[in-house]
């Protein structure tokens, strides 16, 4: 509801009242405002039947008397009996119902789920419910268009219709392509939307959560995990065959990016309340208050590595103040050393140099943002502002889990723990005050990985079809455009996934070819280079500082192809630096970057960091030896490759076991929030891996690395009403190979203890009077 305008509305009413309105007005009334028209379409494929209203009361549901309509073919729809200053006020809903058929597969669909679109869009999509999702926590459209487009690596506009854009003849075959590639996602995300759905929606019907709330904090989800979603349709695509956005949704990669914990939906829609009423932030008070944190820290190899430090800036002597403190030995130290970490290499007056991470703060500025500058390297000067959201009462492990630089400190706080009054957190933006050129500083390649010494070298091909790293930047130039045959490209590589690459043809006069790479099966089944013309561009050569540099600005295709160097940050940079050539980028002044994944902390909220960790949570991941209960198990017979028959048990038998095991802790049960979007490995006795095993909502799988080459087997899966999960394997003819029935036995930081019954059809009648029954302790993490 705009309360606003029903405020204004109510307080007319109340002055007209008391200066005489009444049975005696002799004023006309006033005639009903004028109605008009919208037409627009419905899509993820253009989908018949589904139900649009002007959502006039933003609750994400089509109610009783808001403008209405149901779309027909090709998603078209005209929704009547709404003003103009309605249309331009509100934003449009689409209700997806089960039933609802999608033109692009001609079926009707099984999962339901929700559409929107700022006010002002006619065409409706998932891609228009992400624009709706960054507005609604805070942004305004053309921040969160620029955000998605960036995400998405199109320059398209995200209220045209992809699908009569893919199909129009009039447009350039690389506009088409770009807008199959938005139909490609758009596919995807319809479907991840809907999945998320199906399978929280009881949750939080259960936890009050309102269908508003429910719909942001998928949608949100949803855009965090945007840049997954687009690799693994590029990856799709590039695999070759028909386009299956039913797989790329149920990937692993996607699930576990994408999929929404039915756990504390509670103490996650708070979060998202959080981050939606963010506002500016002071960064002067807070530096010159007491200070400012930052966190950061990682898991390798059950091994804990975390570090935190402030800034802190005293204004009348006008000087910087950091502190560093590292995890040795479950205490936290001062780290000691004055020594700063090296960074990339800078071109100043003198050349290239090499410069550290050493910074200090150099400025406080009126509208509450900070300088920051580099003692001997003036140019690298940056201004930070941020945003702030109050963090008293929310969930202290849930919001550590959700940021990158964060996320190895919630293995050790509690679940009980929240941020106390006055906590706060930033996300940081900082923005470049002058021009920088920089060449990327790459390490840890080894000696035989070097080129003259450094790491940072660029792999190209050469004018002789020999291929290696360039050394002059003249070898990498074409004086005129090749055939397009692999034998024939000169130039160098600048992405890379699997085993396709693009390489960039710079050819004499500022044109870029840039080609993919890959290898294919030719008539006689031989492998053989073969490359496509997969995007053009411009470069251009500079003169700074004495030295010769080349700049190409990647467009969106290749900047999103695979792995690069390049992130979004301006133009990729080419340099001879110790007689090879180097990589860096050229970032111009005012560029802002920022890290959506990436927060800082006031001194309070460090504090309830800090004080409430508890590191038997983690305890090196390593579960006390009494973890695992082996009582009853069965045992196996390595020269038969099969179990000892005397040692089999019934399923009623392996029930009795596990009761017995829980002990006075009585029933537990597995929940789908427990298991859906997460992975458990399985470790010997001297911690090599032996099994990884992945659910999801549509399934899983397990990874056998006991044998060489490891082999992966699909399975479905449910929870029963004991609480235990029911794993069945197919045989491929209809029939069950294996089936398995885990139970819950305990939970030990991030491990739970396993007992599990397991039958096969090669062995086992699969009636449950005979099984195999076994125990292990699994580590469970996010995909």
């Amino acid at each position: 509801m705009n309360l606003k305008r029903l405020l204004i509305t109510t307080a007319l009413a109340t002055v007209l009242s008391a200066c005489g309105g009444g049975s005696n007005n002799n004023n006309p009334e006033p005639p009903p405002p004028t109605t008009v028209t919208l037409n627009g379409k419905v899509a993820d494929g253009y989908l018949v039947g589904a139900k649009v209203c002007l959502d006039l009361n933003s609750n994400k549901v089509c109610d009783t008397g808001e403008p209405s309509a149901t779309t027909g073919a090709g998603g078209s729809f005209s929704l009547s009996a709404a003003t103009q200053q309605q249309l331009d006020s509100f934003p449009l809903l689409v209700e997806v119902a089960a039933g609802t058929m999608d033109e692009d597969t001609g079926a009707a669909i099984v999962k339901g789920y929700t559409l929107t679109a700022p006010a002002g869009y006619n065409f409706v999509s998932p891609l228009s419910t992400m624009v709706l999702g960054e507005m609604d926590q805070g942004a305004s459209q053309d921040d969160a268009e620029a955000r998605l487009k960036a995400l998405l690596g199109t320059s398209m506009e995200l209220s045209d219709d992809y699908v009569a854009g893919q199909n129009n003849d009039s447009l350039t075959e690389e506009q088409r392509d770009a807008f199959e590639r938005l139909h490609q996602v758009a596919q995807v995300t319809a479907r991840v939307i809907a999945n998320n759905l199906a399978q929280i929606q009881e949750a939080a019907a259960a936890a009050g959560i309102s269908t508003d709330d429910l719909v942001a904090l998928i949608v949100d989800t949803l855009v965090n995990a945007l840049d997954t979603i687009v690799a693994q349709v590029q990856a799709a695509v590039e695999a070759g065959g028909e386009f299956d956005p039913d797989a790329v949704a149920g990937s692993d990669e996607v699930e576990g990016a994408a999929g929404v914990s039915g756990e504390n939906l509670e103490d996650q829609v708070a979060l998202l309340h959080a981050e939606a009423n963010a506002a500016a932030a002071n960064l002067v008070a807070e530096v010159s208050g007491n200070g400012i944190f930052w966190f950061d820290g990682e898991v390798e190899e059950a091994e804990l590595s975390l570090e935190y430090g402030g800034i802190q800036y005293d204004a009348t002597n006008q000087t910087t103040t950091e502190t560093r403190y590292e995890l040795l030995n479950g205490q936290f130290v001062v780290h000691s050393s004055d020594e700063f970490d090296m960074d990339d290499f800078v071109l100043t007056d003198n050349g290239w140099q090499a410069t550290t991470e050493k910074f200090v703060i150099s400025g406080l500025n009126q509208d509450g943002t900070i300088t920051l500058s580099h003692p001997d390297f003036p140019s690298l000067s940056e201004t930070l502002s941020a945003t702030e959201y109050a963090l008293a009462g929310l969930n202290t492990r849930l919001l550590l889990s959700k940021q990158e630089n964060t996320w190895a400190w919630h293995k050790v706080m509690p679940e009980s723990v929240s941020f106390s009054e006055g906590a706060k957190a930033f996300a940081i933006k900082a923005t470049t005050d002058h021009d920088q050129y920089r060449l990327f500083l790459w390490d840890g390649c080894g000696d035989n990985g070097t080129v003259e010494g450094m790491c940072n070298s660029v792999w190209a091909r050469m004018a002789d079809g020999t291929e290696g790293p360039a050394l002059t930047l003249a070898s990498m130039v074409s004086a005129t455009a090749s055939d397009g045959s692999a034998d024939h490209l000169v130039g160098p590589y600048v992405a890379w996934h699997d085993d396709m690459n693009i390489l960039a043809e710079l050819i004499e006069g500022g044109t870029v070819k840039y080609h993919k790479l890959y290898w294919m099966e030719d008539g006689m089944g031989m492998q053989t280079r073969s490359a496509m013309l997969y995007a053009t561009g411009t470069w251009r050569t500079v003169t700074q500082s004495g030295q010769t540099l080349f700049l190409l600005a990647l467009p969106d295709a290749v900047r999103h192809f695979g792995d690069h160097e390049m992130e979004d940050m301006g133009e990729i940079l080419f340099a001879e630096l110790q007689n090879a050539v180097r990589i860096g980028a050229f970032i111009p002044a005012g560029a802002g970057h920022d890290d959506d994944d990436e927060i800082i902390f006031n001194q309070t909220a460090k504090d309830d960091i800090v004080n409430n960790l508890d590191f038997t949570l983690f305890n090196g991941g390593i579960p006390p030896a009494d973890f695992v209960c082996d009582s009853g198990n069965t045992q196996w017979d390595d020269s038969s490759g099969g179990p000892i028959v005397d040692t089999l048990k019934s399923l009623t038998q392996y029930r009795e076991l596990v009761a017995g095991c829980r002990g006075d802790a009585g029933a537990m049960a597995f929940t789908a929030g427990m298991l859906t979007g997460y992975q458990f490995k399985e470790y010997d006795s001297e911690g090599n891996l032996e099994t990884l095993i992945l659910f999801n909502e549509n399934g899983g799988s397990f990874t056998d690395y006991m044998v060489d080459p490891a082999e992966t087997t699909d399975f479905s899966w449910s929870i029963n009403d004991l609480g235990e999960i029911v794993v069945e394997v197919s045989d491929g003819n209809g029939g069950v190979a294996m089936r398995a029935y885990l139970s819950l036995l305990g939970k030990y930081g991030d491990y739970v203890s396993i007992k599990g019954f397991n039958e096969e059809s090669d062995w086992a009648p699969m009636d449950g009077s005979v099984g195999e029954v076994w125990s292990d302790k699994w580590l469970r993490l996010a995909q």
